[in-house]
């Protein structure tokens, strides 16, 4: 890979993964529902994030598991 753009995944990745974030569900904005969209958005990035982080070899905080994944 060239190693420009593994640095500049490598920064996306560090910019972008909110381990917090990775536990997000739609209860988290429940009865605030303008941060419903804006929740998922940052969860979805942050797993994104997290995903290609792995891909690289990074070592990156475990994510946040909510209980709803204990259902699938």
């Amino acid at each position: 890979m060239d190693k420009n753009i593994e640095t500049n995944l490598k920064d996306w990745v560090k910019a972008n993964y909110k381990q917090y974030a990775t536990g997000w569900t739609w209860e988290r904005s429940e009865g605030n529902f303008p941060d419903v969209f804006n929740d998922g958005y940052d969860c979805a990035t942050a797993w994104a994030a997290y995903d290609i982080g792995t891909i690289l070899g990074m070592e990156l905080e475990e994510p946040e598991r909510s209980d709803e994944e204990d259902d699938y």
